[in-house]
């Protein structure tokens, strides 16, 4: 099994506290990436709270943050915020009202804060699936993860890196948070999986998008039923798939049927006949809010 909260570890001397709150992300990566990454700068990301998907910022929720934060003694946090549905103005625009009172609600707790607005509707990384999602973060540690995923993470290292004064400029943080992974200092094994089966596309056309609702409960299912099992998605937004193509690939212990059934991983694909218009990772930044 993957370690359990990965950034609940003894605190050495001469570390410092940070937080990380996710809103609407159903996935756990970000944490088993970001804790060995941080760590290694003397950084302790002791405080992870994902308000997951399909959760978006409300003011409901934004009272709920500041209970949490009222709870803890953090005082430096980036908040990782996916906005679904963020192509309409008015999606989009709510976010950016919301995000900026829970910014205030860091001043009120003199909280030095990063806010970062990103696509909720694509799924960074390839994995779906605890061990899987283990594996993948695994790999950026290697320097071998999705360009996305290794993308995203050192984005949020940076920011906790200058906002503890250990960088003061983003290029600078980000080069150094990328040699610790280039040099292999991160370097950990790899869990076993002793069988793959692939699944094949019924379609061709174009990923137009995934289908999250689909994405969530096929997870939420391996987490309920199967923790032992994942997968990865062989395709994204924006590749071409043919009829035959492997578009997911099930990773499961031996002796262990795959479970997911091939109509349910037929869709969380949707296929078009042209390709998507480029989606962006990061929408937007609050940027840093520093408090000493």
């Amino acid at each position: 099994m993957p370690p359990q909260d990965p950034w609940r570890r003894p605190t050495p001397c001469g570390t410092e506290k940070v937080g990380l709150f996710s809103v609407g992300s159903f996935e756990e990566k970000l944490p088993l990436v970001l804790s060995p990454l941080l760590f290694s700068s003397d950084l302790i990301l002791s405080n992870y709270k994902n308000f997951a998907y399909p959760r978006g910022l409300s003011v409901e929720l934004i009272t709920e943050i500041k209970n949490q934060l009222q709870k803890t003694n953090i005082k430096i946090i980036v908040f990782d915020l996916r906005i679904h549905g963020w192509i309409n103005t008015p999606t989009l625009r709510r976010s950016r009202i919301l995000s900026k009172s829970l910014q205030d609600l860091c001043d009120g707790l003199q909280i030095s804060n990063s806010i970062i607005l990103s696509n909720g509707d694509n799924l960074i990384g390839k994995a779906v699936g605890v061990f899987s999602e283990n594996m993948e973060a695994k790999e950026v540690l290697r320097g071998k993860g999705p360009p996305d995923l290794t993308k995203f993470a050192l984005e949020i290292g940076a920011d906790f890196l200058m906002m503890t004064e250990k960088a003061h400029q983003r290029i600078e943080a980000k080069k150094w948070l990328r040699d610790k992974i280039i040099k292999g200092e991160l370097h950990s094994s790899q869990p076993y999986f002793a069988e793959i089966t692939t699944i094949s596309s019924h379609k061709k056309g174009y990923v137009h998008h995934f289908v999250l609702d689909k994405l969530h409960a096929l997870r939420a299912f391996l987490s309920s039923t199967h923790p032992g099992i994942g997968f990865f998605l062989t395709k994204k937004p924006g590749d071409w798939v043919a009829k035959g193509d492997a578009i997911v690939d099930v990773y499961h212990p031996k002796g262990q049927k795959n479970p997911l059934r091939q109509e349910a991983c037929q869709k969380i694909f949707k296929l078009s006949a042209d390709p998507p218009n480029h989606q962006p990772l990061i929408l937007e930044r609050l940027g840093l809010n520093l408090h000493s």
